[in-house]
């Protein structure tokens, strides 16, 4: 390597160290589990509640003003998850806005305990997903589902109901 190129990796060592040390920062004063990686947006993180030994690996975490996204304990959420409880409101989606919040459409989105989310999902706002229910990759999920079961697709269905055991019942008592 030349001495430019060796100066670049170096600035970019730092930088990205700086990030990931800001972000435990902002994971830290919102107490959110240091499982969540550098690689997930947190809009309105004081919105936003993680559970124990919950992780989620990229994507956003997207809470409005005068919303929540609660995401439960012992959740397993893939890459490129998208998780917006506040979105453009359909009948003004853009232009100028008369106040703060014009054109925002806000809904709390509540996500049970022992969720498995694959890779790519979406969940829009106001869903709210049961326990022990698995999401399929290149999911979209556009309403509430209950507990115990397999939802997959665009739109998201239920594709199975399922079992659930916990061995020795391991589930977590905080």
């Amino acid at each position: 390597m030349n001495p430019i190129q060796l100066l670049s990796a170096f600035i970019y060592q730092q930088a990205e160290a700086y990030k990931k040390n800001k972000y435990k920062q902002v994971l830290k004063k919102y107490n959110f589990p240091d499982t969540i990686s550098h690689n997930v947006s947190l809009t309105n993180p004081g919105n936003i509640s993680i559970g124990n030994n919950s992780y989620m690996n990229s994507g956003q975490i997207v809470a409005g003003e005068k919303s929540k996204v609660i995401i439960g304990d012992w959740c397993a959420i893939g890459y490129n998850v998208h998780i917006k409880a506040q979105t453009h409101d359909v009948n003004r989606p853009t232009g100028p806005c008369r106040k703060i919040g014009d054109g925002i459409k806000e809904e709390d989105i509540i996500i049970g305990n022992h969720v498995w989310i694959g890779d790519n999902v979406y969940i829009k706002e106001g869903v709210h997903i049961g326990d022990d229910v698995i999401i399929g990759a290149n999911s979209m999920v556009t309403k509430d589902f209950g507990d115990n079961v397999i939802i997959g697709g665009n739109p998201a269905h239920i594709l199975r109901k399922r079992d659930t055991v916990r061995i020795n019942n391991l589930s977590p008592t905080n």
